[in-house]
């Protein structure tokens, strides 16, 4: 399969074992970013029947700043099917404050925490957010990459697919959007 450079190719697996899955990522001598905070502005452009638009502002740990424009089909959580385009930018609050001069739908203020791996091209990254469990997000440049991730894990088959957090919050019968802000205490 071709990629389209604004495709985004990701799974999730939810109901990990995260001890088991950082020894195996260590065993296979992945290159280990520690766990860090993430915190993101979530603008909603679009929350129409199918199809969900939003810009997304989020810093990762004390680094790296993106504003991302996302589109993706509701309900759908076939990898590759979500419309990415990233930019990085320097001021994560100068940012948040132009932003937020413009009129969207909802804005929310959300954290995680994020263990990444990388290897052989594929991120493993172990997502932690609050009032879930955590799970394990396998991104790469292809299906194919993605699944010789799982692959490499022996996770094949395990996967919940490119399934929005939004949506992973609900199966736990928490309306994620009714907190503006979503933060670890």
């Amino acid at each position: 399969m071709s990629n389209n450079k604004n495709q985004e190719f990701e799974t999730k697996v939810l109901s990990i074992d995260v001890v088991a899955i950082i020894a195996q990522l260590r065993k296979l001598n992945a290159e280990e970013t520690p766990e860090f905070l993430s915190r993101r502005y979530v603008f909603h452009i679009d929350i129409g029947s199918e199809v969900v638009e939003w810009i997304r502002l989020r810093q990762q740990g004390n680094g790296k700043t993106t504003i991302t424009y996302k589109n993706k089909v509701k309900k759908n959580v076939e990898i590759g099917k979500t419309v990415e385009i990233e930019v990085e930018v320097s001021d994560f609050d100068k940012s948040a404050e132009i932003l937020h001069k413009l009129h969207f739908k909802n804005v929310f203020y959300q954290e995680n925490k994020n263990h990444i791996f990388r290897l052989n091209g594929i991120e493993f990254s172990i997502d932690t957010w609050p009032m879930l469990p955590a799970y394990l997000e396998v991104e790469s440049d292809s299906v194919e990459k993605v699944q010789e991730g799982l692959r490499l894990l022996g996770l094949e088959g395990k996967d919940a697919g490119d399934k929005d957090v939004k949506l992973i919050y609900d199966d736990l019968g928490i309306d994620l959007h009714s907190y503006k802000e979503l933060k670890f205490e």
